[in-house]
């Protein structure tokens, strides 16, 4: 009886979890890149093919849905003559001028679907918003001509949904 119990427990186990985990495979023609997302975060495409994945709501009261964006933009410098290490200090330079109190927290440099791409970190106010501060993760990386901006925005004291924006950051496959 007690293997019956166990077993039918470790078996409701599995199905809630696999529930749980569902993704959708986010792809479009349009757009120069395919993600995976989870099934319970809403997925819209805005002006300028500017791609959104936003969380659920963690409670009644949230009023901040963390959410990821990416966009892709074309130039044919992109990745040619103009490498995405040389342009940082620019980047950096136009965050601190966009983010009130901007704080960076770290800088990375790694490959993203075989390209070079640069990972920085950090806190700040969006100027529309003082009240509320917020972390953000951007990636820049040059691939075939086109600029890829991809940002994960979330309060800066929540942590709740970052281990699933990193997963739906790492699936996204340029085209």
């Amino acid at each position: 009886m007690k293997k019956v119990i166990l077993y039918l427990t470790g078996l409701l186990f599995v199905i809630s979890t696999a529930a749980a985990q569902q993704w959708k495979t986010f792809s479009a023609d349009s757009i120069l890149f395919t993600a995976n997302y989870p099934a319970n975060w809403v997925n819209k495409v805005k002006e300028g093919k500017r791609v959104f994945f936003t969380s659920p709501p963690d409670n009644a009261k949230d009023n901040f849905k963390e959410n990821i964006n990416i966009r892709a933009m074309y130039n044919e410098a992109f990745g040619t003559t103009l490498k995405i290490k040389e342009t940082v200090p620019e980047i950096v330079t136009e965050l601190q001028k966009a983010i009130t109190d901007y704080t960076e927290e770290s800088q990375r440099n790694f490959t993203w679907n075989g390209a070079d791409a640069v990972e920085i970190i950090y806190t700040g106010y969006a100027a529309s918003d003082l009240s509320l501060k917020a972390r953000f993760t951007q990636w820049f990386c040059f691939y075939k001509s086109r600029l890829y901006t991809l940002t994960f925005a979330a309060t800066a004291d929540n942590n709740t949904h970052n281990a699933t924006a990193k997963k739906i950051m790492e699936s996204v496959k340029f085209k």
